[in-house]
């Protein structure tokens, strides 16, 4: 979790707290907004926070408004980037040879959700990122 605090200060990203209910963390230009009920609860922490630091350093934001097409394609920016931070090809591969399968160990094992870690393995398999469900 300390790598990502870390890249987002080299990179002048200032990351807060607030109240997130509805999508628990969300960023704009150079600023990370993580749900203070977030807070220390590891993989999800993580995950977030990795995922609102792919926005920032990928330059991938959208406004509501956008179709979703757009906000799609932005979405699919912050996740790869999120993916190749937390849970690197070799790394992944390195843990399945050591006999990490399941998907909730890998999970376990790079400290994410078990949600990014199918996207992950997604990825790694068919060399896109999943499809995306339609959103409103």
């Amino acid at each position: 979790m300390f790598e990502l605090y870390q890249i987002a200060e080299e990179n002048k990203i200032e990351v807060f707290s607030g109240n997130i209910p509805e999508t628990k963390s969300m960023s704009v230009p150079g600023a990370i907004c993580l749900d203070y009920r977030m807070a220390f609860s590891g993989a999800e922490e993580r995950t977030h926070m990795g995922h609102e630091l792919g926005h920032c350093m990928t330059g991938a934001f959208y406004r509501r408004s956008d179709p979703v097409f757009i906000r799609n394609r932005a979405e699919n920016k912050a996740d790869r980037w999120e993916i190749m931070q937390l849970v690197p090809i070799y790394l992944l591969r390195r843990a399945q040879a050591d006999g990490h399968t399941d998907l909730w160990d890998l999970a376990d094992y790079f400290e994410v959700t078990e949600d990014l870690m199918e996207k992950a393995l997604y990825l790694y398999q068919n060399g896109h990122m999943p499809p995306r469900y339609k959103q409103k």
